[in-house]
């Protein structure tokens, strides 16, 4: 990723902006207050002054103080937060936030108490990267808290946050700005995180610790919250210990197959009787099918039962069938050279919903055609009315645009997944989503240049998925998907 226009500027609100429109940090502060006397709503007065290269806003609030900096150029951004308690009594406050707003770009966030990264990326592609000087933050259902809700502020007493930025050139050059001892955080289920830290305290309480004269050796199941303790305070990490999708896939088959044959329901079950309904159901019952056809289960068969018959009913009733749906049945084709499921499949392709995932689906059509001597005109002719309709989220307009080898999607795909660093998306994206973003890295070509930090990227988002919940078919189709 090169740079290119975006730079800091004001936006008129006390706020500014990666370009007119671009991402930007913000501080929200507390909306109550306790004192001796009780509890109050704050209002508060605020006043802005700026110029060329500095916005500051300042805010009132009853004996509350609170102080809002933005010191900008064209490659440095450093904001800088106070709240002060200027009454002669102690103060509990509620929750102060750091508001991370993506607007036309994108946004990365860490946040692990003492340590913490902020990578913004402006819709051109611009890339800048804060990290935390001074003060704390953590992760808290999606939010970025600096302070937490009951932190009490003696008299006099002012709490400060400080970020520093700098525009930078690549994701390698944002992975620089990361503690220098911090380990690679997701690895393989019987591999251990290093830590390289001999004089650190270590807490784990569901993991086994076994610390040496060169650092620390942690290793755990799934998801693991890991707390390391030294002279820059403490540092709170999210470990991900997670199988292999192979090992994950051949699992959730065991538990979709025993629903197969003990609660069918559980596994095949439409939401309505309206064609929107049915075909949502229906990809259900396909994402399951994908799974079972990977592991080479034996109840493939019976869920492939459902899946046809649901297929024609559908397709009678005008419905439109979803991208897992033709994938599944790609995958029957595959697995037996399946006649039923073959015609079932030509006749589903030129109705498929031009939804997430259709281009990976038809691609993954395409390739099952071709490599039993069928031909793939119908998907060619699906494929292209799917990329002639407009995307409506990012993520399905990255997929349209991979496939047509356009280099902007591939940057925005890495930003999507973080560039492999630590922490996630802002906002926060359902599992499902961080999964299809991971797929999404199967349409990038060997000779890209950014091929294998993508493919990294992909691996640590993964790893993540699978380490949380390595039994979800949902999720695990959506990883299926993107297998070459």
């Amino acid at each position: 990723m090169t740079i290119t226009g975006a730079h800091p500027e004001p936006a008129g609100d006390g706020s500014v902006r990666l370009g007119a429109l671009g991402p930007t940090i913000e501080i929200v502060l507390p909306r109550h207050v306790v004192t001796v006397e009780g509890s109050d709503t704050l209002d508060w007065r605020s006043q802005t002054t700026s110029d060329e290269d500095e916005v500051e806003t300042t805010y009132a609030a009853g004996e509350l103080r609170a102080v809002v900096r933005h010191d900008f150029a064209d490659a440095s951004w450093r904001v800088r937060a106070s709240l002060t308690n200027e009454s002669q009594e102690p103060v509990s406050i509620s929750g102060t936030l750091v508001a991370v707003q993506t607007g036309d770009g994108q946004a990365w966030v860490w946040a692990a108490g003492a340590a913490g990264l902020v990578v913004l990326v402006a819709a051109d592609g611009s890339l800048w990267a804060f990290s935390l000087r001074r003060g704390s933050l953590r992760s808290d259902a999606g939010e970025v808290v600096w302070l937490d809700a009951g932190t009490s502020l003696a008299p006099g007493r002012r709490v400060v946050l400080e970020l520093t930025g700098r525009r930078c050139r690549s994701w390698d050059e944002v992975a620089a700005m990361l503690p220098s001892w911090l380990p690679p955080l997701a690895v393989r289920g019987d591999e251990p995180v290093d830590l390289a830290l001999p004089d650190a305290g270590v807490v784990a309480a569901d993991c086994s610790i076994i610390e040496g004269p060169e650092g620390t050796e942690i290793r755990g199941t799934g998801l693991q919250q890991v707390s390391v303790r030294g002279a820059f305070g403490e540092v709170n990490l999210e470990l991900a210990f997670a199988p292999a999708l192979t090992d994950a896939v051949t699992s959730a088959a065991r538990q979709v197959a025993r629903l197969v044959r003990e609660v069918p329901g559980a596994v095949h079950q439409l939401d309505g009787t309206g064609p929107e309904q049915r075909a949502r159901g229906l990809d259900r019952t396909a994402r399951r099918l994908v799974v079972l056809q990977s592991a080479r289960s034996h109840e493939a068969d019976v869920v492939r039962g459902w899946l046809l018959r649901g297929v024609a009913d559908l397709l009678q009733s005008g419905g439109t069938p979803g991208p897992f749906t033709l994938a599944a049945l790609a995958g029957e084709v595959q697995r037996r050279e399946d006649p039923q499921a073959l015609r079932t499949l030509l006749d589903a392709v030129p109705e498929v919903e031009a939804g997430p995932g259709a281009v990976l689906a038809l691609t993954r059509v395409g390739a099952a055609l071709w490599g039993l001597g069928h031909d793939p005109e119908p998907v060619r002719q699906a494929l292209a009315w799917v990329l002639a309709q407009p995307g409506r989220t990012r993520l399905e307009r990255i997929e349209r645009t991979l496939v047509t080898g356009q280099r902007d999607a591939v940057a925005e795909l890495l930003a999507a997944l973080g560039g492999g660093l630590p922490g996630a998306a802002m906002p926060v994206p359902e599992c499902w989503e961080a999964a299809y973003a991971v797929a999404l890295t199967s349409l990038i070509t060997d000779e890209d240049p950014d091929g294998p930090r993508l493919v990294h990227a992909a691996e640590i988002a993964a790893r993540r998925l699978t380490a949380r919940d390595p039994n979800d078919p949902d999720v695990l189709a959506w990883l299926l998907l993107g297998e070459r």
